[in-house]
């Protein structure tokens, strides 16, 4: 009999089929027959066994049934497919704002690695959650992203900040201790920043981040009245009671906690200083955001983006009344300038790539070409992966790229 035991895998029966259960929030089906083809079986928890076969047999024959699961991936979460990006994948970290790694030629790289959200903030920047127009969802494998951060660690040559940034909430992804322990172990590392909405925090599994290294929480507490904070979330479901106390829970551990709204004109302008009370009052920073118009964020019709001089007049005024620290600078963080990444190729320039996946938009896909992912938004043709084509560079800024297909 062969037995093969996963630990980020959970099988059950669904609908005469093997659902399978991938990293907590993620979802896909094998069919029977093809399971039958390898020997009598019984799929459960985290293990499958398979009468009649030897192991070695068994895995070489499960193990292209698995890949072509995980090819199905959908998120459970947002309900949308997903692309598993592993270090065999053939899939480059950097490239793309929606996952991987960003480099913005200073000594704090953000890492993102999933998409997709579990609220649905009426003022997204990148419209994320439960009512986004995106189509497809991302999520990596926690060593290989651990991995490349630290090559690109090695090349900044200095001490380096990490900050875990998803264009979703990065509390989804199951391994996210792990991946913290692991960017905490590079030498260089000073600190390490996970950005999140709070909703899925609790004392136990905010002590396995502290236990893992994290340094700082920034958590994104909107709104201290109620009915204001679930207008902001956009589905209702919001628990904000929740949140302010795994907030001042974090603030009691030897991680350094910031309250992070956003303030948006006509909403929660009127909650600041609640913010920076509440903040006060659990040993908390706070680090206040302006709303800003993003051309594919989910804005409000009667949103309103407060005038620069008047945010951080109200700002100064804040601090002088609470003497509370609210305006802040990039030395403040320690953040420098460093020596850029190195560009594989530059705007203009015509490149041979190979097609990976549909994006993350409709008509749109990534493609991969000497290690970096291009981004081909409105592509007006139907493309496969796997295919080779002709892309013409159209924006390289901090080695994010977007192109277009010639002929």
């Amino acid at each position: 009999m062969a037995t093969m035991t996963f630990q980020d895998l959970k099988f059950r029966k669904k609908n005469g089929k093997v659902a399978v259960e991938f990293l907590n929030n993620y979802e896909f089906e094998l069919e029977p027959e093809a399971l039958e083809a390898i020997g009598d079986y019984r799929a459960e928890g985290n293990g499958i066994e398979f009468k009649g076969v030897d192991e070695a047999a068994a895995r070489r024959k499960f193990n292209p049934i698995l890949d072509y699961g995980l090819s199905r991936l959908t998120n459970s979460v947002t309900k949308k497919k997903t692309l598993y990006i592993h270090r065999y994948s053939g899939i480059p970290l950097i490239g793309t704002t929606s996952f991987g790694i960003i480099d913005r030629n200073t000594n704090m790289i953000e890492v993102r690695p999933l998409t997709g959200c579990n609220m649905n903030c009426i003022f997204c920047s990148v419209d994320e959650g439960l009512a986004s127009k995106k189509t497809a969802d991302a999520v990596i494998e926690e060593k290989y992203l651990a991995e490349e951060v630290a090559k690109l660690v090695k090349h900044k040559g200095c001490e380096c900040h990490i900050i875990i940034n998803s264009q979703g909430e990065p509390t989804l992804y199951k391994p996210l201790p792990q991946l913290i322990s692991d960017l905490k172990a590079i030498a260089a590392v000073k600190t390490t920043t996970l950005i999140t909405n709070g909703t899925l925090l609790t004392e136990k599994f905010i002590d396995e981040l502290e236990a893992a290294g994290l340094t700082m929480l920034n958590i994104s507490l909107n709104a201290i009245d109620s009915r204001i904070a679930k207008i902001m979330e956009g589905h209702g479901g919001y628990d904000l009671e929740h949140a302010k106390k795994m907030a001042a829970y974090a603030a009691k551990t030897r991680i350094k906690v910031t309250l992070a709204p956003v303030i948006v004109g006509g909403y929660n302008d009127a909650e600041m200083e609640k913010i920076v009370l509440f903040a006060k009052g659990i040993g908390a920073a706070v680090g206040m955001q302006n709303y800003l118009f993003y051309k594919r964020g989910r804005n409000p019709k009667d949103a309103e983006q407060m005038p620069w001089e008047k945010f951080y007049a109200e700002l100064e005024e804040l601090e002088k009344k609470h003497g509370t620290k609210l305006i802040f600078a990039a030395a403040d963080y320690e953040i420098i300038k460093t020596k850029p990444l190195p560009k594989p190729f530059r705007k203009g320039r015509t490149v041979k790539a190979e097609v990976i996946a549909e994006g993350r938009y409709p008509n749109e896909y990534i493609a991969a070409a000497e290690g970096r992912i291009i981004t081909l938004p409105d592509c007006e043709k139907i493309l496969s992966s796997g295919e080779k084509i002709k892309i013409k560079i159209v924006s390289d800024k901090h080695n994010i790229f977007y192109g277009k297909t010639i002929g």
